[in-house]
């Protein structure tokens, strides 16, 4: 069998050698004599291969070159006296000039491919990483945008860093007004007290004065001896609070970490800007809504009100309760449209005027006639609503009214209930005939006034929401108004709309 001249065989840059059929080699140039140390002629090309190698020629590639006629680049290793080369294997079939099939095949160093195969991967994996820091990043940022308040951006926080960072267990501290730390989140939805001392455990930073407390680094401080890691959230030299993490697999990205505890700082700082405002607006609400009724055994009125959980600015929902004479308990819910300043000013100039208009002869009725010349000279109010009625203490006839408000719910002391539709009217400042009506207590009913905030929701129709207030207001003989609002607004999810809800009963005097 021929084979090339000498000197383009023993100089190639590659292994070059010939198999018969069955794969022994018949000759073999001089590179390869020295990758493989020793005189491959008469063994067999598997023989020179790593197992791995031997098993994939045997399996995979003897039977490709019978079935195709040739094999290129395919990645082997030889066996060589220094341990394994890595080469490219390429190839061919082809019949000699005796007739007989034989397989020549090159060999070429793949070191070099290797190693950049080696950098290639790295970089994807460094690529990868980068990948899911800026995921995590983005998943921080977003939870903690969407945090309402201390509470809620605190909650976001935990939330995140066991989805997103790999945390076991995720903690945030606070440090309180007066420089005390306080837990205000967990990850399994815990939270002590608001002004509670921190629990003596054994990771745990314990209580101590702003003043001697120690400062928290720009980066994470692991803790080997408890296995955690406290990041601080803000500036290093004035963090608002730290969060403390048990890491749950692999070690937490120090420099993801660091940027969490940033974007938590500025977090926190818009919160407390938020809570500030919020607790301004809710103090102004509730002088608004403050009623201060005679004590009287004749009747009871019960009120809630909730603020929609995003709600910063005052809403325009009100309730109020007052005696019109010694007799007759006036009972009205409103709504004026939008919020802020000029809701708060117009329902509780709104609120005032119901009372300067009431009268014992006045009625409902007439009380809504006045109420819109009212708005129509001053401007406040224009299109709110209000449900208003009054109860004679002595009889139970309760005289009612709606300007475009939903309809009073009458709950009886055998279970059933019915809704008041009747006496209804357009909103308030467009100058209408005025409806009322008349209904009457019996002693154990119960008379409930409520916003739509409690029963509308955008993704339900208006009579299943009214249809849920009545089934759970049956409850209310069992329980509390507080407890009716708490369970229709869980049922709803997300509520943003503010809720304001006025029950009243009757009890006539003993003869």
């Amino acid at each position: 069998m021929s084979r090339p001249a000498d000197d383009a065989w023993d100089v190639a840059p590659v292994a070059l050698l010939r198999l018969d059929g069955d794969g022994t080699i018949l000759d073999a140039n001089r590179v390869l004599v020295e990758w493989v140390g020793r005189d491959p002629q008469g063994l067999r090309l598997s023989d020179l291969l790593s197992v791995g190698g031997r098993i994939y020629w045997e399996t995979h590639l003897s039977p490709l070159l019978h079935m195709q006629g040739r094999v290129d680049e395919v990645a082997v290793e030889l066996r060589g006296p220094d341990g394994r080369v890595p080469v490219l294997l390429s190839a061919a079939v082809h019949a000699a000039a005796d007739g007989t099939r034989c397989v020549d095949v090159a060999l070429s160093r793949a070191t070099e491919r290797s190693r950049y195969e080696r950098e290639l991967l790295a970089a994807r994996a460094a690529a990868d990483r980068s990948a899911d820091q800026l995921r995590a990043l983005q998943a921080a940022t977003a939870s903690l945008s969407r945090g309402v308040g201390t509470d809620g951006v605190a909650r976001a926080l935990v939330e995140t860093a066991v989805t997103h960072l790999g945390a076991a267990v995720a903690t945030v501290w606070l440090a309180a007004e007066d420089g005390t730390l306080v837990r205000r989140a967990t990850s399994s939805g815990d939270r002590a007290p608001e002004g509670t001392d921190v629990p003596d455990e054994p990771w745990a930073p314990a209580p101590r004065r702003a003043d001697d407390a120690p400062r928290v680094p720009a980066q994470p401080v692991e803790e080997h001896l408890a296995g955690v890691v406290v990041v601080a959230l803000g500036a290093p030299d004035a963090p608002a609070g730290t969060l403390v993490l048990s890491p749950r697999d692999e070690p937490f990205d120090v420099g993801v970490l660091t940027a969490v505890g940033q974007q938590a700082g500025l977090a926190l700082e818009r919160a407390r800007m938020f809570d500030q405002k919020a607790s301004v607006a809710h103090e102004l609400q509730h002088a608004l809504l403050t009623t201060h009724l005679p004590p009287d055994d004749r009747f009871s009125v019960t009120t809630e009100y909730r603020p929609g959980v995003q709600a910063l600015e005052v809403g325009g929902d009100w309730y109020d309760a007052f005696l019109v004479d010694d007799d007759v308990l006036a009972v009205a819910v409103g709504d004026v449209v939008g919020r802020g300043l000029h809701a708060a000013t117009a329902m509780g100039q709104l609120r005032s005027a119901v009372r300067a208009v009431a009268g014992p002869d006045v009625g409902p009725a007439a009380l809504l006639s006045r109420l819109d010349r009212f708005v129509t000279q001053t401007g406040a109010g224009f299109m709110a609503t209000l449900a208003y009625a009054e109860v004679d203490l002595v009889t139970g006839h309760v005289r009612y009214a709606c300007a475009g408000h939903l309809p009073p719910l009458r709950f009886r002391g055998d279970g059933t209930h019915e809704f008041l539709w009747e006496g209804r009217s357009t909103p308030l400042g467009l100058g209408v005939d005025r409806e009322e009506a008349v209904a009457v207590l019996d002693p154990h009913d119960v008379l409930v006034l409520y916003t739509d905030g409690l029963v509308e929701r955008r993704d339900r129709p208006l009579p299943d929401g009214l249809h849920a207030l009545a089934t759970a207001g049956r409850a209310l003989g069992d329980g509390s108004v507080s407890d009716l609002v708490t369970g229709l607004l869980v049922r709803a999810g997300d509520v943003r709309d503010d809720v304001c809800v006025l029950v009243a009963s009757w009890t006539p005097r003993s003869s």
